[in-house]
């Protein structure tokens, strides 16, 4: 059996460079098809096993045209790109696992579900190829190993005559579906997909936009069960309360399908008109989600996520030696604080409660994303919704004002709607999931992460010895 692999040889294995080798040396040969750009959008560390790496690939072929050169561009402005007669975006995935058992266990079940297949890249059949030495693979979406019915939830005629035996469940008004359009919304390697369906109709009235969600293992069904027992809490919350109406799962896609709720997601500008009013819609919502009684598995345990943490202290250590020493003092008070303090009241839980599962429109919100939906202590929720609030690389000390603010009015107002819950542990929740945005923040390294991840820590360590607000 080989050795354990590094981080930086893992990451080296599935950079840009190497994604970029693999295109141009093993997928674009003999297709016609330049690559004109391959930029990371996604990366994933699950340690002690594996690591994710996702990237969005622009291709050209044809003849290129060059635009013609402008004498009035700055001479510091980028040249002008040729541009193609086709041009194609393609995601490409990489996989790599640490340990050399686990690499075995994958590199197995590669070949139980998919053999010696080659297919087409380039043509929605983009399988697996594996990279023994470096125990890593390549795949290109729709394919997934994890979510084998993604590539036909994605597929707009496969899609099509399914809505249709459908279409007295998803139609508001009698009608003919006449087409279906199809577009990623969000892709999660080996978690899950989400896709926006534009149905069509005759008449044009009926014609509608929804969404669909293909999860792997069996979370699309669990889904749908949580969100139809969500839907009644929410239609009894006076307002609390409002979340996507469900509207089925199909067992033969693995697909939960759910109606488009209005609105744009709330984004990080702590100062927008729109940021405080949906931070007391998220106290409310966290409030009527923890009196729902709505069955909830699995559980979030704060012993779990410290062991997350003790997890990349090594990492850490490499890369950032301060920041280790930090996370090191950190996680050795929040262990002597755990150690007196009574376990909190166990309750339902959103589970990945954050401002940016906020859909907002007009003075009306919307809570998202219930993939995470579990049982969990009290201050599980709310620690997870305060410690994403204060920006990790602030753009002015306006946005963080604005941040303790709407803190503040978060805890103030849950309490005001729950005074009896039990919140003993929130500083120590709240520690850790600032620990786990310094650990994010240390995975995928952009510019000026050094800074962000000693802030987080250190604001971790304070957070852990004050008081609620």
């Amino acid at each position: 059996m080989g050795t354990m692999l590094t981080l930086g040889s893992v990451q080296e294995a599935t950079n840009t460079a190497a994604a970029t080798r693999y295109l141009e040396e093993s997928v674009l040969p003999g297709t016609g098809w330049t690559l004109l750009e391959a930029r990371r959008r996604y990366s994933r560390l699950e340690p002690p096993e594996t690591y994710w790496a996702m990237y969005r690939v622009k291709l050209g072929r044809g003849e290129p045209i060059l635009p013609e050169a402008d004498a009035e561009l700055d001479e510091d402005a980028p040249e002008p790109q040729p541009v193609y007669p086709e041009q194609r975006e393609v995601r490409l995935v990489a996989r790599a696992l640490f340990k050399p058992e686990a690499w075995q266990r994958f590199a197995s079940r590669m070949h139980d579900l998919y053999g010696s297949a080659s297919g087409d890249p380039l043509d929605g059949h983009g399988y697996p190829v594996l990279f023994p030495e470096s125990q890593h693979a390549f795949w290109f979406y729709p394919v997934d190993p994890s979510m084998p019915t993604l590539a036909a939830a994605a597929n707009p005629s496969r899609v099509l005559r399914l809505f249709r035996t459908l279409k007295r469940g998803l139609l508001d008004v009698p009608a003919r579906i006449t087409a279906v359009d199809v577009k990623l919304a969000r892709y999660v390697p080996e978690v899950n997909g989400i896709f926006e369906y534009m149905i069509h109709t005759a008449p044009a009235a009926g014609s509608k936009r929804i969404f669909g969600k293909v999860q792997a293992g069996h979370g699309g069904r669990r889904t749908h069960q949580v969100m139809t027992a969500l839907w009644e809490v929410a239609r009894a919350a006076e307002g609390r309360l409002a979340i996507p109406r469900p509207l089925s799962f199909q067992p033969e896609l693995s697909l939960y399908l759910e109606e488009a709720a209005p609105g744009a997601a709330v984004t990080g500008d702590r100062t927008a008109p729109h940021f405080l009013p949906g931070t007391l819609f998220a106290a409310g919502a966290a409030a009527a989600i923890h009196e729902s009684e709505v069955p909830a598995e699995p559980h979030i345990r704060l012993e779990h996520e410290l062991e997350r943490l003790d997890g990349v202290q090594d990492q850490f250590a490499h890369v950032h030696p301060q920041a280790h020493f930090l996370l090191r003092e950190l996680l050795i008070h929040i262990r002597a604080k755990l150690s007196h303090t009574a376990e909190e009241e166990w309750l339902p839980t959103h589970g990945d409660l954050k401002y940016d599962q906020l859909l907002h429109d007009e003075g009306r919100f919307t809570l998202i994303d219930f993939d995470y939906f579990s049982l969990a202590e009290t201050s599980a929720d709310l620690a997870r919704y305060c410690a994403y609030l204060f920006p990790s690389m602030p753009r002015g000390w306006e946005q963080s004002v604005a941040a303790e603010e709407a803190r503040k009015a978060f805890l103030d107002h849950y309490r005001e709607l729950r005074p009896h819950a039990t919140l003993q542990r929130f500083q120590l929740w709240e520690a850790v999931m600032l620990g786990n945005r310094a650990m994010t923040a240390m995975w995928a390294q952009q510019r000026g992460w050094e800074r962000a991840v000693e802030g987080l820590l250190v604001m971790a360590m304070e957070r852990l010895n004050s008081r609620l607000p």
